[in-house]
């Protein structure tokens, strides 16, 4: 049996990414101590930045983030890179910007009276907002940590072995026990 008390960790994440960013604050919340291990070593990946780094957020994680309060931060530090945002997109140029489809069949924002929605996010993001991961994971990087949730880089997840008692997680030559 192992002794519970040496285990530091509730959970440990393997990937620092916005879904395993977004996980770490969420446990933390619930009170949980959280490890999150990363296999890069740099937060600045050129595949995380413009172009290649551009995504698109859907509605149910835009309600997320606003949830959180994560929202507004998102939008401002987006502010600040989106006119090359607008480079990077080319349909944000166009003069009937496509909105989604239905059943493959494509529509457009002006075909879209938002005014009309019974609902909608007290906020200033739109409903189709355009980040990069970068970006996105700054701003969800920095949350957790002042959450209080430890985010170590470098460490490449290589194997992790459940008990009974607890979970252990060996990454980078290190090995890390959650409960």
């Amino acid at each position: 049996m192992h002794d519970q008390s040496s285990i530091p960790y509730d959970v440990v994440i393997a990937g620092a990414g916005p879904v395993g960013l977004f996980l770490a604050c969420e446990l933390q919340l619930a009170g949980l101590q959280v490890l999150v291990l990363e296999q890069s070593q740099d937060s600045h990946s050129a595949l995380k930045q413009l172009p290649f780094g551009l995504r698109g957020l859907s509605i149910s994680t835009l309600e997320a983030f606003h949830r959180r309060g994560l929202l507004e931060e998102i939008v401002a530090a987006q502010q600040l890179t989106s006119d090359a945002i607008k480079r990077a997109a080319h349909w944000m140029q166009q003069t009937r910007r496509p909105a989604g489809h239905f059943a493959g069949l494509q529509f457009y924002q002006d075909n879209i009276d938002v005014a009309k929605w019974s609902w909608r996010l007290p906020t200033s993001a739109d409903a189709n907002l355009a980040v990069d991961m970068a970006t996105l994971e700054s701003v969800l990087a920095a949350r957790a940590r002042s959450m209080g949730v430890e985010i170590r880089r470098g460490f490449a997840v290589n194997a992790v072995v459940a008990s009974s008692e607890d979970v252990t997680v060996q990454a980078a030559g290190e090995t890390f026990r959650a409960r």
